[in-house]
């Protein structure tokens, strides 16, 4: 997997914004491989869907217009008309022209941390590991403050975005705590997941 921040790609050696671009085509709704999300912005949905739409497996589509939630589309194949069957309790005015579409994985996507000299309250030096599970729960807010102008947002971008909270986090628990308490005292880990999770919400 290549940096966030890579100009070009460490395989390839191709430019990034070539190798890998959203696969994203009138008629197929797909996020690249590494990409948590990725943005489609149409002015003629129902001009796509006359031709039919496909949206990729393991993928769902978020139906944004003016920043607000339109529904969900699920993967599939879909016309006019099997799309508004999905959607007629959330498009009760017609499809419209103008919309925003969201990609976004179906399932959490891991986020991996791996932390190293973070200090105790002996004090002694330990490393801590994170496994994170990451969804979109208000996709217009992701759209606003993470995703903002840009087409596609990777999976090491989210990890690089989230990694100074989280060693923020981790850092100011295992402080409060001995060496011996994080070995023995197996409630901490349950007690130091809901932290984290209190810190990223807010």
């Amino acid at each position: 997997m290549n940096p966030g921040d890579a100009s070009y790609c460490k395989k390839c050696a191709q430019p990034l914004d070539q190798s890998e671009a959203p696969r994203i085509y009138q008629h197929r709704w797909a996020a690249g491989e590494n990409d948590f999300a990725a943005r489609i912005q149409t002015d003629d949905l129902p001009g796509l869907l006359k031709k039919g739409v496909n949206v990729e497996a393991g993928t769902n589509a978020i139906l944004l217009e003016n920043g607000a939630s339109r529904g969900v589309v699920p993967a599939g194949a879909y016309t006019l008309t099997s799309f508004s069957d999905k959607l007629k309790d959330f498009l009760q005015g017609g499809i419209p022209r103008e919309l925003t579409i969201l990609l976004v994985k179906m399932t959490p996507t891991d986020l991996d941390f791996h932390l190293g000299g973070i200090f105790t309250k002996d004090p002694l030096k330990v490393g801590i590991s994170v496994r994170m599970q990451v969804e979109v729960i208000e996709p217009a807010k992701f759209l606003v403050n993470v995703l903002k102008g840009r087409e596609r947002y990777s999976v090491e971008e989210l990890r690089q975005y989230l990694y100074p909270e989280v060693v923020a986090v981790a850092d100011g628990w295992v402080r409060s705590h001995t060496a011996q308490e994080l070995a023995e005292d197996l409630s901490l880990k349950a007690r130091f997941e809901l932290a984290l999770e209190e810190s990223l919400k807010r």
